[in-house]
């Protein structure tokens, strides 16, 4: 399975072709004989069978790190200030291509009547013919990168005629390529200073307390029933005041109209604009408001890592839901779910029974593969609730890969025997 391309190469073109901006409304125009060498890929894709239902063909490639002079010429890195003799130059090759052979997930995928074809190396989009973009303007010469492909592929085919592929892949890929759980108190159990610094700043009795409620709460949103009567926005920026209290935020001498602006996400939708008094306001507000911000972001963050609290209305009147289940946000989370249940505010808490999970260890974190992003593991664990996600750290890897619970490989196959 390895192919004439080493792994700085690859590296490179990955790099190069990867680039998101390329993804969106635009599509790389490739030369002649790139074109020509992609249609060969192609071509000799169809005899992989499809591995799910969007017909993609995934494969596993290969190529050895080669020699350190395809990393970079260290006489000129030198003199251009990258790296302060050779040295440190061996150094950094060695860190960057530790093993002698990497492997690399690929998978390709072609909808004949769309004109559209896609290729991914290592859970990055690298390749894009797509008809209905616009093409870029210069055509680029991928035709070594494709070759190396097509190569790779060629390999796999025949060690599937032979019927060795999925045995020697079973047998030699390694374990950050592959797809587990593992629960939270095995790795608390490895890393012993990662359980110190989620629990430092909150109390015995506020874990207690969070674990009884998350218990006491129904398991669907449509069976909680506590409701407020009427609400206004000074009532809102109330509760969201109490949370950052609960959570040390340096907020004492703001009100909380002024704490909420400072903290939250800053696209109200208009939400401080309104008057604060006025129940009749804030619900017209609510029930005209044309979406499109963020109004309740209240504690800032990333796209997975924020602190949401919805305002709910229905027949029943006024309840929240606070959202918030980014490990690194737990805590803060708890907290503030702790200061409305107290301050006996109506609100509902998404996952309270994972992030309860969570403080006890028998949380599942999902493992997901080298090169994917562990924001967006949900698809390699359908039908299961898992909300958190690693890669495989390099780091006492060997006890990590012993403690995972692995799922099996999947394997390749031919549509038909020759």
């Amino acid at each position: 399975m390895p192919g004439k391309l080493t792994q700085p190469k690859v590296r490179q073109y990955r790099n190069w072709l990867g680039h998101d901006i390329l993804f969106g409304a635009y599509s790389y125009v490739y030369d002649e004989k790139s074109r020509v060498l992609l249609d060969r890929l192609f071509t000799l894709l169809e005899q992989i069978a499809p591995a799910g239902e969007d017909g993609a063909r995934t494969l596993w490639f290969r190529a050895e790190r080669g020699p350190i002079e395809d990393y970079g010429e260290a006489d000129e890195l030198i003199a251009e200030g990258e790296f302060t003799d050779r040295a440190a130059f061996v150094q950094a090759w060695e860190r960057d291509f530790p093993d002698e052979v990497a492997w690399y997930a690929f998978s390709a995928i072609e909808r004949k009547e769309e004109r559209f074809r896609a290729v991914l190396l290592g859970h990055r989009l690298v390749i894009v013919q797509d008809q209905n973009r616009e093409m870029c303007d210069y055509p680029a010469d991928i035709s070594e990168f494709v070759q190396w492909l097509v190569d790779c592929a060629g390999e796999c085919i025949e060690m599937l005629r032979a019927g060795t592929y999925n045995d020697y892949v079973r047998e030699h890929l390694p374990p950050q390529h592959r797809v587990g759980t593992l629960r939270r108190q095995d790795y608390w159990d490895i890393w012993p200073e990662e359980k110190a610094a989620f629990f430092w700043d909150t109390s015995a009795e506020d874990v207690a307390a969070f674990l009884r409620l998350a218990a006491a709460q129904p398991k669907e949103r449509s069976a909680f029933t506590p409701r407020l009567a009427a609400m206004t926005a000074g009532d809102f920026f109330r509760f969201c005041s109490l949370g950052y209290a609960a959570n040390g935020y340096p907020a004492r001498r703001l009100s909380p109209k002024k704490q909420y602006l400072r903290f939250a996400d800053g696209r109200d939708e208009g939400l401080t604009g309104i008057d604060e008094k006025s129940p009749e306001a804030f619900y017209a507000w609510l029930t005209t408001r044309h979406g499109g911000g963020h109004p309740w972001e209240v504690c800032q963050g990333g796209d997975s890592t924020h602190i949401s609290l919805y305002v709910v209305h229905d027949s029943g009147g006024y309840w929240l839901r606070l959202a918030g289940s980014a490990v690194n946000r737990t805590m803060e989370t708890v907290r503030f779910y702790l200061a409305l249940c107290r301050a006996g505010v109506p609100v509902y808490l998404d996952e309270a029974d994972i992030l309860a999970e969570r403080l006890l260890g028998t949380e599942q974190i999902g493992v997901v593969p080298e090169g994917a992003r562990p924001e967006a593991g949900e698809g390699y664990f359908p039908g299961q609730r898992i909300i958190a996600f690693m890669n495989l750290p390099e780091e006492d890897r060997e006890q990590f890969v012993r403690r995972c619970d692995w799922q099996p490989i999947a394997e390749a196959s031919l549509l038909c025997a020759d």
